[in-house]
């Protein structure tokens, strides 16, 4: 899931609405000639304040506070696994053993943050491996019911099309899916209530590169746009992570839906779908397929595996078994896309020990939280009794 704040409040990376040749864009990693910088001299002292802002500037200061995180680091835990070439932030919760790599932020932590979630403790849903992309190789094929399919390099979508950035928070559908195996067990696994994490992201709109492409229209049978990422994945006996929206979404210019290829200032993270990703706001980050390889224009939903075999809430009675036999997964009404706000309690954290009297003089004492909502709850059903 996704929500934003109205985009007007931040001033884009820089002050043009079409974004620089990419060369310029990724000067910090790969620094231009003597030459070259040379040449650029003459205009700095023309334009010497627009230049700091765009060049020097990359548009997102993280706040003092992200300089006490961590480093990340190459993780012993992930020695001989497909992702041991990847370095993470030590202090993320890991809730799928040792790979794949799954977890969220301490919520203190998330919280102490604040708006903008740094990007390295940003939460990570990954179903498999992570795929080792390459910016100046890697391709995003368009086709299906496009007029022009093409097969574009992330230069092409940087170079070619309008940039945006705005803030977008994204949530996993199952977010604080421990309180719910608590009550009655799911078939995922125990997400705690930090699953979720605000990112600046920039990128190219959806709906530019299908017009670009030429999308033909519901007439010519267009009913949905589906996306389908890199990696290989066991489900369904061997499939990739793919997902879709109605055509009607996809193409709506309103709704900001971005191939983004940067995070926070800097480009993407291989965790967070280097070299280029979805971006949808509004809906649960199961939609937001990372490491994007293709976008198919076609008739039908998505028909990967994960489409439909992830993210769908089924009626109580209905169980693993019940929904396979009578294919309950594939009913469009039980499908997860947008989800309702829900909050947590952030502080006093679970099972954290508060002080009380510390400030009026009287003999301090520390109370356990667990205990006085025990308390506090034995209080209310007695004063229902009564009253």
């Amino acid at each position: 899931m996704a929500t934003y704040v109205d985009k007007r409040q931040f001033n884009p990376l820089s002050p043009s609405h079409v974004l620089p040749p990419a060369a310029a864009f990724i000067h910090r990693i790969h620094p231009l000639s003597d030459d070259e910088d040379e040449d650029e001299d003459e205009d700095e002292d023309e334009d010497e304040d627009e230049d700091e802002q765009t060049d020097t500037n990359p548009g997102y200061v993280p706040p003092a506070h992200t300089l006490d995180l961590e480093p990340s680091i190459h993780d012993p835990r992930d020695e001989g696994t497909a992702d041991e070439w990847i370095a993470r932030n030590p202090s993320l919760i890991r809730l799928t053993g040792k790979h794949p790599f799954n977890s969220e932020p301490p919520l203190t932590s998330l919280m102490r943050h604040g708006f903008l979630t740094p990007v390295s403790i940003h939460y990570v849903r990954n179903h498999g491996a992570v795929p080792r992309g390459d910016w100046a190789t890697w391709t995003v094929e368009i086709c299906g019911l496009v007029r022009r399919p093409a097969r574009l390099t992330v230069d092409d979508l940087v170079r070619g099309f309008p940039h945006l950035e705005i803030p977008v928070t994204l949530v996993c559908a199952g977010n604080r899916r421990k309180e719910q195996n608590m009550v009655r067990r799911t078939l995922g696994f125990n997400w705690g209530p930090a699953a979720i994490s605000t990112s600046l992201w920039r990128g190219v709109r959806l709906c530019d590169v299908l017009r670009w492409c030429g999308v033909m229209g519901r007439g010519d049978g267009v009913m949905n746009v589906c996306f389908e990422g890199a990696e290989d994945l066991p489900g369904g006996g061997g499939s990739k992570y793919g997902t879709s929206l109605r055509k009607e979404v996809a193409m709506d210019p309103q709704r900001d839906i971005m191939l983004a290829y940067m995070q926070n200032g800097e480009l993407l993270t291989p965790d967070h779908g280097y070299p280029v990703r979805m971006i949808i706001p509004g809906f649960i980050g199961g939609r937001m397929v990372k490491w994007l390889k293709r976008i198919i224009v076609t008739t039908k939903e998505s028909e990967s595996y994960y489409h439909y075999k992830d993210n769908r809430v089924l009626p109580t009675h209905v169980d693993a078994e019940l929904a396979d036999a009578e294919g309950w997964w594939y009913k469009p009404e039980y499908i997860i896309n947008e989800l309702n706000i829900n909050s947590v309690i952030t502080t006093p954290a679970h099972d954290e020990f508060l002080s009380v009297n510390a400030l009026t003089g009287q003999r301090p004492a520390m109370l356990k939280l667990k205990k006085a909502m025990k308390l506090q709850r034995r209080k209310e059903h007695t004063s229902k009794i009564f009253f």
